[in-house]
């Protein structure tokens, strides 16, 4: 048995050989943004292996990663599976809140100037 610490929470959870990452994250109740059911065809699911290793890339979740996010260490989380040993994964932050967060931000230095 393993464990899987999700960033930025910190959250973690000890997991069985085999288990998901999205089932890992529910189990956490670690949001994961997803909408296949865990399928693969949506790729929202992606996060990034910090430290430890998994058990290796399935067949499709090799065909749905480019090259760069292989280097890089993006896994599916809906795909990749837990190995024994520990594991820290990140979840990256969502392209919606960022383009919000930067707009809110610009917006507040905005009503600075006028005043």
């Amino acid at each position: 048995m393993g464990k899987i610490t999700f960033r930025p929470s910190g959250k973690q959870i000890n997991v069985r050989a085999g288990q998901t990452l999205l089932q890992a994250a529910r189990a956490a109740r670690v949001y994961i943004p997803q909408r296949c059911g865990g399928h693969a065809s949506c790729q929202m699911c992606k996060v990034i292996v910090e430290q430890g290793e998994l058990l290796p890339h399935s067949p499709l979740e090799l065909r749905k990663l480019t090259e760069a996010d292989l280097a890089s260490g993006v896994r599916l989380s809906c795909q990749a599976r837990a190995g024994r040993g520990d594991c820290v994964v990140s979840i990256p932050a969502s392209k919606l809140k960022s383009v919000v967060a930067a707009a809110l931000e610009r917006q507040k230095y905005e009503l600075e100037d006028e005043q």
